[in-house]
């Protein structure tokens, strides 16, 4: 008798609160408000309380209510940063064509500063070295033997060899960050023509015309998948003008050892992305299809430019060369058991062009026991509070719990603890194609058992983050 692969469980977003589920701002924000009613109603009766409901009533809505699943106290900044980077223009970028920009260096919208590539020595890999955060990071092409085909003992095998990979990264303390990013980028059916021109007799056969003609029918429009990881290891101290070599090579044994890693999965890594095609990996994110045409142009035409001629954010989309992306936040996981394979409608769905980025951060088991103790404090505390106050605890609150224990069962059972982000960015031709290209994805993820929310007010961060794979951190 055959069964299903084993069920997979995430937890539930934590929505945690210094008291009664309030965040610290929410509170203060509260507490301002009743003192200043208090004060009235002392100072000058119900009068007072009447004529001052002005200022706390404002107050105790600000930190009470909740706008698309964001208290109103945590829209005041991002409103404020969004205004003050629209007045002194950080929300447009625009770069000449006219001077060959360094190929040592990369300077993209939505990261600050530049970033320095070089190459690892024995592999050849490009190193991108991010200053300010402090990492230096390694992008390989990775393919594997399907999946969704599989049978369930199969199936089980490579879920397990993936969390031994999981595992294998959270041991290794120099490594800051992982990104596994899978895009659906155009170009699928040139593959197919470069291949047939290679191998084609021909002997003009009848076969032989019959998949001529098929092979000349396939769309240069159709999408193939590529799947890439980055993993973003902490930078050695003492940079000066860049990575020394001995430097360089002992970040390479580190590379060298997660890739290896990636064999118990099943995944095999194609190759590290070198420096000379960063650009082209880079560029796909902006411009998609021009990356594509100088893909598969008869002559080798270099990535000038690795990020885009011009680009605008916007409050909920970026604009770049020749696309639209619309970044979205996972933020919600499967509330039920589901199988291993629950986001196929979001990966795999015919002529969607989307990238799907999830980030992973090692977390100290250190630090994950004093957050797991720090939350067990809070929940003991708010369950306190709403005794007192009359307030009957709910389900989601009781859920919550469990997983903070089941979390705290599993560290102390030696596992490791990685913190998620998940990313999805929509990109389409032009801004009328946006909302059906954003409507479709919704449908997907909700297919998918997610809960996905457009981001606002920080589409440029939001877009190197989830399209870029740089493993840059999650917002």
């Amino acid at each position: 008798m055959s069964t299903g692969p084993a069920a997979a469980r995430f937890g539930r977003l934590e929505r945690r609160g210094l008291l009664l589920g309030l965040s610290g701002p929410q509170v203060a924000v509260v507490a301002a408000g009743l003192a200043i009613a208090t004060g009235a109603v002392y100072s000058r009766g119900a009068g007072g309380l009447v004529v001052s409901a002005a200022v706390w009533l404002p107050l105790l809505v600000a930190g009470t209510v909740s706008v698309a699943g964001r208290p109103v106290v945590a829209w005041v900044p991002l409103l404020a940063e969004w205004r003050a980077r629209r007045f002194l223009g950080r929300t447009t970028l625009v770069v000449s064509t006219r001077r060959v920009p360094d190929a040592r260096t990369l300077t993209l919208p939505g990261i600050p500063g530049t970033l320095m590539v070089t190459a690892a020595p024995t592999s050849g890999a490009a190193l991108v070295l991010d200053r300010r955060a402090g990492t230096v990071t390694a992008i390989a092409r990775v393919s594997g033997s399907g999946f969704l085909l599989d049978d369930a003992v199969t199936q089980d095998r490579k879920v397990a060899g993936w969390g031994r990979v999981l595992a294998t990264w959270c041991q290794q303390s120099a490594v800051v960050r992982v990104q596994v990013l899978q895009r659906a980028v155009p170009g699928g059916g040139d593959p197919v023509r470069r291949w047939w021109a290679a191998h084609d007799a021909g002997a003009g056969s009848w076969a032989d015309g019959v998949v001529a003609a098929l092979v000349a029918n396939v769309q240069s429009s159709a999408t193939r998948q590529e799947t890439l990881i980055s993993v973003a290891v902490r930078a050695p101290r003492h940079l000066g003008r860049g990575l020394r070599p001995e430097a360089a090579a002992t970040l390479e044994l580190t590379l060298g050892a997660l890739g290896e890693a990636l064999v118990g999965a099943d995944l095999h890594l194609d190759a590290w992305v070198r420096p000379e095609a960063l650009g082209g990996v880079l560029r796909r994110a902006y411009a998609p299809d021009a990356a594509a045409r100088a893909e598969t142009a008869p002559v080798d035409l270099p990535v000038r430019l690795p990020g885009p001629t011009g680009a605008t954010e916007e409050w909920d989309r970026l604009r770049t060369d020749t696309a639209v992306h619309a970044v979205y936040w996972v933020a919600q996981w499967p509330r039920t058991e589901t199988d291993p394979g629950f986001l196929r409608p979001l990966l795999l769905a015919p002529g969607a062009r989307r990238t799907v980025s999830l980030i992973a951060e090692p977390v100290p088991v250190a630090r994950a026991l004093r957050e797991i103790r720090r939350g067990k404090v809070e929940h003991a505390a708010d369950a306190a509070h709403r005794v007192r106050v009359g307030q009957v605890e709910d389900e989601a609150t009781r859920a919550e719990l469990d997983d903070l224990l089941r979390r705290e069962a599993e560290l102390v059972a030696g596992h490791g603890d990685l913190r998620f982000t998940a990313l999805i960015t929509v990109t389409v031709s032009t801004a009328a194609e946006l909302a059906a290209g954003c409507a479709a994805m919704e449908t997907d993820a909700a297919q998918s058992l997610c809960e996905v929310r457009r981001l606002v007010g920080q589409q440029g961060l939001a877009h190197a983050a989830g399209a870029l794979p740089l493993a840059r951190g999650a917002l």
